[in-house]
């Protein structure tokens, strides 16, 4: 019986956080639309995030793709290619902070 109360709690919370994803509220005003517990959703909100694979809010992280290739000219320093082609190569210790303006131009 509780495993179905589950079930269907997870599912009613699923369908609102879908809802309101593509309603174009804020959480507040969906909220008080469907005269849902404000807090509850944001719990639910968060636990889905937990959950799901792709989150589409940024964390600061970067996922990375490692080749299994390990270069042998480790002075070359460090490469990044990005999906859309540019690629940075030779990033070294000394042209780090170079680097970084580059990555938030980048952005």
């Amino acid at each position: 019986m509780a495993l179905t109360h589950n079930r269907q709690a997870k599912r009613f919370w699923s369908d609102h956080l879908e809802q309101w994803q593509s309603s174009g509220l804020s959480q507040a005003a969906y909220c008080r639309q469907y005269d849902l517990c404000q807090q509850k959703f944001s719990y639910r909100k968060r636990q889905s995030s937990f959950c799901e694979e792709n989150v589409n809010t940024s964390t600061g992280f970067a996922r990375v793709q490692v080749d299994g290739k390990i270069s042998s000219d480790y002075d070359s320093g460090l490469s990044l290619r990005f999906n859309d082609g540019i690629s940075i190569e030779g990033i070294t210790e000394s042209n780090l902070l170079l680097v970084q303006s580059l990555l938030a131009v980048l952005r």
